[in-house]
């Protein structure tokens, strides 16, 4: 079964999927952009055979929900009207900051870690909710 998990941003929206055994995941090479972001993944969950969705559920630090989480909520609505597939919201806390971090040990520069922060946070995401589900 793939998983495919989604780094939610107004703008991007980071992708990332699991192998078909759902136990490593990978970024996808591209960054969804907003404005067509169903489209894109009605597209990747039939190419990819994807069955479950686990997007980012923005929390505060102190683990209660940030503002953007209703967003998010409309977003994952919107998405269930064209696809069968499971979704789950999982604690996307940190992922960001990990990918940054990640991406700052392996000596890219500024620039470049922009286009592929938020599927290297997805992956992040995707891996933890793995490991945690096996």
């Amino acid at each position: 079964m793939r998983i495919l998990a989604l780094d939610w941003g107004d703008v991007r929206i980071g992708a990332a999927i699991s192998d078909p055994e759902a136990t490593i995941a990978f970024p996808l090479d591209k960054v969804i952009d907003a404005k067509v972001a169903v489209s894109e993944i009605k597209k990747i969950i039939t190419d990819l055979d994807v069955e479950k969705i686990i997007i980012g559920n923005p929390k505060n630090l102190s683990g209660d929900r940030a503002a953007s989480a209703t967003r998010v909520e409309d977003f994952v609505r919107i998405l269930k009207e064209y696809t069968s597939c499971k979704f789950e919201l999982v604690d996307e806390r940190f992922s960001s900051v990990q990918a940054r971090n990640k991406l700052h040990e392996a000596g890219m520069k500024e620039k470049k870690q922009r286009t592929i922060k938020d599927n290297i946070a997805a992956q992040i995401m995707l891996q933890q909710y793995l490991d945690t589900n096996k």
